[in-house]
């Protein structure tokens, strides 16, 4: 608990030092600048995050995602955010280490094609399952998707929460019920440099209850290089799990975004 505090201090103390140094923001700028919508999942935004994920414990788990993110305008004032995750598995087992395509999962979002300083957005999520039994989750699942952010002047905070739950497989295996929660805290810095907390919180309630949590608290730095064609957002950042039902410790996060089409 102690730790947990000290973290969300810390959070709040470099918002409020670092809040003074924004430069070219005003409130009507809030949520459009490409520096935002970088830290906005649901923005107008056609892009294509490619990230590394190291968890660092006895035995390592390496895990690469390809996460297409496409807006589509649906009406006027509309439109659906859909984002593909695709996991890339490298995981050690008791025979040995295991490589393969881990549970994809396809988020749909709908949302307001016009962003200001708040965004909000629902949907359904759908979890596919693995390919291999040892890489994940075993049944088709879905549930429900919700996120929320606000960005001023250069902040940005919020949270994004879906809940998957198995409807399809084998009366073998084992039910699916997972809650899977983003927090976003992000502060822009002079020269499109920022630094951020993204955890990534997942509970499975069906877990024993020792094994239901994993939660990491870190922080991390990244820089949007603008450029006419194709813009490039990096970041990385660095976690100490509080929590995990497995041995990890540490997970070390490395992420390209390669910015096809924003609005």
């Amino acid at each position: 608990m102690r730790k947990l505090v000290f973290f969300a201090f810390f959070i709040t103390y470099c918002t409020i030092l670092t809040a003074q140094i924004q430069d070219n923001y005003s409130p009507f700028d809030d949520g459009k600048l490409l520096r935002d919508k970088i830290q906005n999942p649901i923005a107008n935004m056609l892009s294509v995050p490619v990230s590394y994920h190291l968890y660092l414990g006895d035995r390592n788990t390496n895990i690469i995602y390809f996460e297409p993110i496409i807006p589509i305008t649906i009406f006027k004032k509309w439109q659906v955010i859909t984002k593909t995750v695709i996991p890339l598995m490298n995981i050690p087992t008791r025979s040995g280490y295991k490589n393969g395509l881990g549970n994809v999962k396809f988020i749909s979002t709908i949302t307001s094609a016009k962003k200001k300083g708040f965004s909000w957005g629902f949907g359904p999520a759908i979890m596919f399952p693995a390919v291999k039994e040892i890489l994940g989750n075993n049944k088709l699942s879905i549930g429900p998707s919700i996120i929320a952010l606000k960005q001023t002047n250069g902040l940005t905070y919020g949270l994004a929460v879906q809940n998957y739950f198995s409807i399809v497989g084998s009366h073998t295996k084992p039910d699916v019920n997972i809650l899977e929660a983003q927090i976003m805290v992000s502060q822009n810095f002079l020269d499109h440099w920022y630094v951020y907390t993204n955890p990534h919180i997942t509970v499975n309630w069906n877990a024993i209850s020792n094994k239901q949590w994993s939660v990491p608290l870190g922080v991390g730095i990244g820089k949007l290089i603008p450029n006419r064609y194709l813009p490039i957002n990096l970041k990385a950042g660095v976690y100490k799990f509080v929590s995990h039902p497995t041995n990890a410790d540490w997970l070390v996060q490395a992420q390209a975004t390669f910015i096809i089409n924003s609005k």
